[in-house]
């Protein structure tokens, strides 16, 4: 449910969800009524007919053959007023036994029909007055209810288990890089509630990139920013993840206002020519950046984090290199290609994503206590992370 709406179809609530659930095919018509409990029988059980519901609801004051009738009227004055209805009950429900109520939980019953403006009955006449009749009639009748199975989630409920609230939602992330890197941790930060996303990047996934990539074989030939972007969305109900095809920096007006809007910069390139490019951009205000970088045979991860309204490359890349990493031995590369060899960087699936793991918490970290940082975090050779503070 994205929006609710009031009889005359305004909209009075609605609650934001991700891509994916907004670009659905739209719901069916649903009837919701709040209830002062849940509705159940003696000794313990919930109504199986029509009129065993009807009987209950009428003893907390809702008398569902009126509300049949006026929905059946509303349905009647819209365009498509045929195929059938939800209705969904709702009632208060205490996080903990013993305490006050905290939200409402729904469930819901199905195959519900409500007249159309073609519906008609032998020995009446097919006016409206003949089509309230039958829908104040419907669940009165000891025809037996569908019980739905129903369940209820909200974006902090959905991330229980991770141990982390809400409080970084609001908060839009512009990923500079969608490899390996960048697709684990952008993957890392959707779970872990940070919905409103961009993945920049210009390059194709290719079949090289699948030892390590969270991308797989469906995204092969198609652009890293796009794929990426919609397969994030289909992660979590709320993600809103947006592609954006193209390198850095924007080569258009419309597209670096868009960067602007970002309040998290996040370079997973690996690249000392998009640190001088982000340090040159005009971001428009003070953003929060977060630079991270393997190093070689990802032996380390370096991490450069800054609260500011330019990027400051210079100190970034003069505290990567005071950080004293391993070399770059090309001789120790891995050659993949035919006909024009190139060397790949060596790191394998289970180094990527211990990084980035490691990178998701930084940046975490750099939102929550923003301030200029250099780190550098180390793989000892017992298979340890010590981290080296620059």
């Amino acid at each position: 449910m994205t929006t609710f709406r009031n009889r005359q179809l305004a909209p009075i609530r609605k609650s934001e969800w991700g891509r994916t659930i907004a670009g659905a095919d739209p719901a069916k018509t649903g009837l919701w009524i709040a209830l002062d409990s849940l509705p159940v029988l003696e000794p313990w059980e919930l109504p199986r007919t029509w009129v065993d519901l009807s009987t209950h609801l009428g003893g907390q004051g809702v008398q569902l053959s009126d509300v049949f009738e006026q929905a059946g009227a509303n349905r009647r004055l819209r365009k498509d007023d045929r195929g059938t209805t939800t209705l969904f009950l709702g009632f208060p429900l205490a996080e903990l036994i013993g305490e006050a109520p905290a939200k409402y939980h729904w469930i819901g019953v199905g195959a519900v029909e409500l007249s159309d403006r073609k519906a008609k009955k032998n020995g009446f006449r097919a006016i409206e007055q003949t089509r309230r009749f039958l829908d104040r009639a419907r669940p009165t009748a000891n025809s037996p209810l569908t019980w739905l199975r129903t369940v209820n989630w909200e974006p902090d409920q959905i991330r229980t288990r991770s141990g982390f609230g809400t409080g970084m939602v609001s908060e839009r992330v512009l990923i500079i890089g969608a490899g390996s890197l960048g697709g684990a941790v952008s993957e890392n930060l959707v779970r872990m509630g940070m919905t409103r996303m961009g993945i920049l990047d210009h390059d194709i996934l290719d079949v090289g990139n699948l030892t390590r990539h969270v991308l797989g074989m469906d995204a092969v030939g198609h652009d890293k920013a796009a794929a990426l972007a919609n397969a994030l969305s289909l992660i979590m109900p709320d993600a809103d993840v947006r592609g954006i095809v193209t390198s850095f920096p924007p080569d258009t007006n419309e597209l670096a206002d868009e960067l602007r809007s970002f309040d998290v910069i996040i370079d997973c390139t690996g690249s000392d020519a998009v640190l001088d490019a982000m340090a040159e951009f005009d971001w428009g205000g003070e953003k929060i950046f977060v630079s991270l970088a393997m190093t070689w045979r990802a032996e380390g991860l370096l991490v450069f984090t800054a609260s500011e309204a330019t990027f400051p490359a210079i100190d970034a890349k003069e505290s990567f290199h005071e950080m004293n990493v391993p070399p770059t031995d090309f001789g120790d590369a891995r050659m993949e290609g035919i006909g024009c060899w190139h060397p790949v960087f060596p790191a394998t699936a289970a180094d990527v994503r211990m990084w980035s793991a490691v990178g998701a918490r930084t940046i975490l970290e750099a939102i929550r206590h923003p301030e200029r940082r250099c780190l550098y975090y180390r793989q000892c050779s017992d298979g340890t992370v010590e981290k080296l503070n620059g």
